[in-house]
């Protein structure tokens, strides 16, 4: 069948091609997209960094949409099923793809808000999560309130957590985790927020620390107010280039750092469906982050949302295109 796909062609520079999609494969099957979502990553592969390869390219790994066509051995699946992607690919900015039956969850049948159902960031914090391994009274610190770092937000609320704090220098999306935790916010450029900080210090570090930035400053942070006895250092955001650390610290020290990126976990697209069920019952509420769409197809609209997606400006958590 034909399908329109997007391709970065040069940084910036995109276009709209129309390819010919093979019949899924065994254990495939084959999507109508009807969302698909931004990722921080697309909007450095729409500029031509962090690219897998040479320019020219395809993009996106967060669909949505409905089963058209199965391969063989396929279980569980019937075409006309509505679907959201866990992991699998990275070509699904197209108007329909192919994808192995595993690493997608079924989503109600009778959605029609395909924005929702972006759940690959949801199963990538649900990793995150279930590596931190939050035991009961512990404390914790979450850095960053990006769209990433507000998912995390939603998800501790199903953890045994005893203290948490947030930490952001963005006071919009630390209002948006306070309604979440009120209380436990603050901004690290204020009085307040610095001696949050001094106080978690003096009581020795905090029992897990997840940092969700990705600055050099961040990065610093959370080393700092990990507790040297058994505390963990979660690393949940991507660091682009090089960072700088305590090698002593972290050698006479007890403290744990995790690597926690979804190629850690082998098991990681078992995480799909478990995490279908954590959006169906409200703990991870994406619809209240996305605060940008597109259709697909409207090149300049397009361009908008990822030009957003870089600069972080107009409100913007996160993009959305959607497919008719």
């Amino acid at each position: 069948m034909k399908a329109q796909a997007l391709w970065i062609t040069a940084p910036e520079v995109m276009e709209i091609r129309e390819e010919e999609l093979p019949a899924p494969k065994y254990d495939e099957l084959q999507i109508q997209t009807k969302a698909v979502g931004i990722c921080a990553w697309d909007s450095y592969l729409y500029r031509g960094m962090s690219a897998p390869g040479p320019l020219p390219y395809r993009l996106g790994h967060e669909g949505v949409g409905v089963v058209t066509a199965m391969g063989e051995g396929v279980k569980g699946f019937q075409i006309g099923d509505k679907i959201f992607v866990g992991t699998g690919g990275d070509e699904m900015m197209a108007s329909a793809f192919n994808v192995q039956y595993d690493c997608v969850a079924k989503i109600p049948e009778g959605e029609t808000d395909y924005a929702k159902w972006v759940g690959e960031p949801a199963v990538c914090v649900v990793n995150i999560l279930q590596k931190a391994d939050i035991q009961p009274g512990d404390s914790v610190v979450l850095i960053g309130c990006g769209y990433m770092g507000l998912l995390t937000v939603q998800g501790l609320r199903a953890t045994p957590l005893g203290d948490l704090t947030i930490l952001d220098i963005n006071q919009r999306n630390l209002d948006i985790a306070n309604e979440y935790f009120p209380g436990c916010c603050f901004r690290t450029d204020t009085p307040e927020g610095q001696a949050r900080i001094e106080k978690i210090k003096a009581q020795g570090g905090a029992n897990v620390v997840i940092e969700m930035a990705a600055a050099e400053a961040t990065f610093q942070l959370a080393n700092e107010l990990t507790a040297g006895v058994q505390g963990k250092l979660v690393f949940g955001a991507w660091h682009r280039g090089q960072r700088t650390i305590d090698g002593n610290r972290w050698h006479t020290t007890g403290l744990t750092v995790l690597n926690v990126a979804p190629k850690t976990n082998a098991r990681f697209r078992d995480l799909t469906v478990p995490t279908g069920k954590l959006i169906q019952r409200g703990i991870y509420d994406t619809a209240r982050l996305v605060t940008h769409t597109a259709p697909f197809g409207d090149l300049e609209a397009m361009h908008q949302v990822f030009r957003h997606s870089i600069d972080k400006t107009d409100g913007y958590l996160k993009g959305v295109f959607l497919f008719d």
